[in-house]
C-alpha cells in the first residue's frame, strides 16, 4: 500500500520536472536542403536565434568550375566603397544649379581621408572624417552637366577606408539626391531610369568611362539627337569615352528602358532635368539617380508608403528581359520585352510588396506638391531583398537649402529576425518612440522582412546591424515646401544574373546566380532563362497585359485618368493587396518543403500543467488527507 503511494508521488515528480522549462521558445527552420533544424531560443530577450548558411548553399566558385562572375561570398561588394567616379547631371531647365554637395560618410575604425578631384576643371578637396562622422563637400555648380554631349565636370572620389557618397544637385525649389555606386561595383549592362520631361525640360542620363577606349551602345526608346544626328526608336548608337569622360544624353520623351552596354565598366546617372509626377499634377521638380547595373537587379521588393505626404506614391517595375512576370496588388502582371516598364499610382498609404521571376528593377517616386502641399517630386531606387547588406553605414541627411529648411525620414528595411539587433545612433531601433500626425509611422513584419520607418536626425546618421547575420537596407528621404530629395543609404552590388562569360551579351544564357540562401532568406532558385509558367488566364477585362501607352511597341504605361486629372495607377483601379503572398507561379514552381517554414511555439508546457493542475491539486489533497488518517494518533478508547 505504501510503496504504490510513494511509486505515485515518484511519477508525479517526474512528470513535472518533463514539464516545468515551459519558457524554452524553439525555432524551426527548414535551410535550402530541405531538413529542419531546431534552435532553442530564450524567450523575453527579443534576439533571435543564430543561423548560419547551411553547407552548399552559395553558388559555385568560378574556379572550381562554376559560373563567371559568380561573386565571392566572403567579399561582397556594395555601396561603400573607396573609389568613386561620376557626374552630375543636368538640373531645371538646363541652368547652371544653385550648389552641387556630397555628403560623404565614414565608419571606419579611425581617421579617413577623402580626396576629391575634378580634373577638368583642376578641383581638388582633401578631408578627414573621423569615425562614425560625415562631411559636405562643396562642388563648384560649373561641374553639373548642360545639354547633349561631352561635359567636363566629371568627379573622382578616392577614400582611405569604405565611404558611402550621396550627392545633392541643388536649385531653387529644385532638389534631389543620389547613392553613388563605387567603381568596384559598376558593370557593363544597364537601363535607364527617368519620368516625362515638363515643358522644355528634359528626361536624361550620363554616361561617364572609367577604362580608356570603353566602346558604348546606346538603343532608345525614344527619339533623340545625337552628335547632330537624329535616332529613332531601337536605332543604335555607337561611341567611344576614355577614363573620366562624361557624355550626357537628352530628349523630350521618357528615357526609362533604354538600354546601355559597353565593353569595359561604366557609370551611369539618369533621371530628368524637371518633372511632373504623375503627369497632370502641377509642380515638377529635379529627378536624379546613379542606376545599378542589370545583373545587380532583384526579384524581391518591400515598398513603403512616405511619411509626412498623404498623397500616395507612384511605383514603377522595369524589366531586363522579355517575358519578365512579377507579382503584386493582388495580381500577376506579365512585362513582354526588355525595357518595358509597367506604373502604379497608390493614393492610399499602405505598404506594397512585389515578387518577380526574373530580376528587375523598381522606382518609388513622390508626388507633386499640388496635391496635398508638402514637396515635390523626387525619384529613388528601391533595393531588392537580395541586396540588404551587413554591418554598419554612417550618412547625413539633407537639412538646409538656402531659405529651406528640409523634415527628413528614414525607412529603414531588416531580415525579420533581425528587427530587435538594429540600432540608429547608438539606440536599439524597436525603442524609437516617435511619433507623427496621422498615426502614420508603423512598424510592419512580412514573411521575408521588417520595415520601420521614422522621422531622420539632421547632420550625421549611423545605422547598425551588430548579430551575425543580419541583413539591412534603408532610404532617406526629406520635404520642405516646393521640393524634397531621396535616395537609398546603401544596398549591396553582389551579382544575381550571371552568363558563362560574364559579358552583357543577352543571347548568351543567362543563370540566376544568387545561390539558394540571400541574406540568411531561403529563396528559390531558377536554373535557367525563366521560369516558364504562365500565370493564371483572365478574362479579357481583367488581362494583364501592359496597355501600349504613347510610344507604339515599347508598352509605356499611360494609365486612365480621374476627374481631378492625375493618374489612377497602371493597376485595376480600386485593386489594394498590401501584403505578401506566394504568386501562383512560384507555388508551382518549388515544393512547400523548399519554402521557408518557421513554427513557434510559446509556452507549451505552461498549457500542459494548467491541464494537469486539477487533477494535481486533487491528488496532494487526497494524499495529505490519506496521510493524516494513516498516521494520526488514535483517541483513547473510553468504555
Amino acid at each position: 500500500m505504501y510503496g504504490l503511494k510513494i511509486l505515485y508521488f515518484v511519477i508525479l515528480i517526474q512528470l513535472v520536472a518533463r514539464v516545468l522549462p515551459f519558457e524554452t521558445k524553439h525555432r524551426l527552420v527548414r535551410q535550402s536542403g530541405g531538413q529542419p533544424v531546431v534552435t532553442n531560443q530564450t524567450p523575453g530577450q527579443g534576439q533571435p536565434p543564430k543561423r548560419n548558411n547551411p553547407p552548399g548553399s552559395q553558388p559555385p566558385n568560378s574556379d572550381k568550375g562554376g559560373l563567371r562572375g559568380t561573386p565571392d561570398p566572403g567579399n561582397q561588394i556594395d555601396t561603400r566603397g573607396m573609389e568613386f567616379i561620376f557626374c552630375f547631371t543636368s538640373n531645371v531647365n538646363n541652368a547652371q544649379p544653385q550648389g552641387l554637395q556630397l555628403l560623404i560618410g565614414a565608419g571606419g575604425p579611425s581617421v579617413t581621408n577623402v580626396r576629391v578631384d575634378i580634373p577638368d576643371l583642376k578641383f581638388v578637396r582633401q578631408v578627414e572624417i573621423p569615425q562614425g562622422g560625415t562631411e559636405i563637400v562643396d562642388i563648384p555648380p560649373i561641374a553639373a552637366a548642360s545639354g547633349t554631349g561631352p561635359q567636363n565636370g566629371t568627379i573622382w572620389v578616392r577614400a582611405t577606408r569604405p565611404v558611402s557618397v550621396h550627392g545633392m544637385n541643388i536649385q531653387v525649389k529644385s532638389h534631389d539626391g543620389f547613392l553613388a555606386i563605387p567603381v568596384a561595383g559598376l558593370g557593363l549592362e544597364y537601363m535607364a531610369a527617368s519620368y516625362a520631361a515638363n515643358g522644355m525640360d528634359r528626361s536624361q542620363m550620363i554616361i561617364t568611362g572609367t577604362q580608356d577606349l570603353t566602346r558604348v551602345k546606346l538603343v532608345p526608346i525614344q527619339r533623340l539627337q545625337y552628335n547632330g544626328k537624329w535616332f529613332n526608336i531601337g536605332d543604335a548608337i555607337l561611341f567611344t569615352i576614355n577614363r573620366m569622360e562624361s557624355v550626357q544624353i537628352q530628349t523630350e520623351g521618357d528615357l526609362t528602358g533604354t538600354r546601355i552596354l559597353a565593353d569595359r565598366a561604366i557609370s551611369v546617372m539618369s533621371g530628368a532635368t524637371c518633372s511632373l509626377v504623375p503627369q497632370q499634377l502641377n509642380r515638377c521638380d529635379h529627378l536624379v539617380e546613379h542606376v545599378p547595373p542589370v545583373a545587380t537587379w532583384g526579384k524581391k521588393f518591400s515598398v513603403l508608403p512616405l511619411l509626412n505626404r498623404t498623397s500616395g506614391t507612384v511605383l514603377r517595375v522595369l524589366a531586363a528581359r522579355p517575358n519578365t512576370r512579377f507579382y503584386t496588388l493582388g495580381q500577376v502582371f506579365v512585362l513582354q520585352r526588355g525595357g518595358l516598364f509597367r506604373e502604379f499610382n497608390q493614393p492610399i498609404a499602405f505598404p506594397m510588396s512585389i515578387v518577380s521571376d526574373r530580376p528587375v528593377m523598381v522606382l518609388q517616386y513622390a508626388k507633386g506638391g499640388a496635391k496635398d502641399r508638402t514637396g515635390d517630386p523626387f525619384m529613388t531606387i528601391i533595393p531588392p531583398i537580395e541586396q540588404y547588406v551587413a554591418g554598419g553605414v554612417t550618412f547625413s541627411s539633407f537639412d538646409q537649402s538656402g531659405q529651406d529648411t528640409f523634415g527628413s525620414f528614414a525607412t529603414i528595411s531588416v531580415t525579420s529576425w533581425d528587427l530587435f539587433n538594429m540600432y540608429l545612433n547608438n539606440e536599439a531601433l524597436i525603442s524609437h518612440k516617435y511619433k507623427t500626425e496621422q498615426k502614420q509611422d508603423w512598424m510592419r513584419l512580412m514573411s521575408f522582412n521588417a520595415d520601420y520607418q521614422m522621422p531622420l536626425g539632421k547632420g550625421a546618421n549611423t545605422i547598425v546591424s551588430p548579430a551575425p547575420g543580419s541583413r539591412f537596407t534603408a532610404i532617406a528621404y526629406g520635404f520642405t515646401l516646393g521640393t524634397s530629395y531621396a535616395f537609398p543609404v546603401v544596398y549591396g552590388l553582389r551579382r544575381t544574373l550571371c552568363t558563362e562569360d560574364n559579358t552583357a551579351d543577352q543571347d548568351k544564357k543567362e543563370v540566376d546566380c544568387t545561390g539558394p540562401v540571400v541574406s540568411g532568406i531561403v529563396l528559390a532558385t531558377n536554373h535557367g532563362t525563366g521560369i516558364g509558367i504562365q500565370p493564371p488566364k483572365r478574362p479579357p477585362s481583367q488581362s494583364n497585359e501592359p496597355s501600349q501607352g504613347d510610344t507604339p511597341g515599347w508598352g509605356n504605361i499611360n494609365p486612365s485618368k480621374g476627374t481631378d486629372g492625375e493618374q489612377k495607377g497602371g493597376g485595376d483601379a480600386g485593386v489594394f493587396f498590401p501584403w505578401y503572398t506566394i504568386p501562383p507561379w512560384m507555388a508551382e514552381q518549388f515544393e512547400d518543403d523548399e519554402l521557408e517554414e518557421e513554427f513557434v511555439c510559446y509556452a507549451t508546457g505552461l498549457l500542459v500543467l494548467a491541464l494537469i493542475a486539477p487533477a494535481t491539486v486533487i491528488f496532494f489533497v487526497m494524499i495529505i488527507i490519506i496521510c493524516g488518517m494513516m498516521f494520526r494518533v488514535p483517541a483513547p478508547t473510553k468504555f
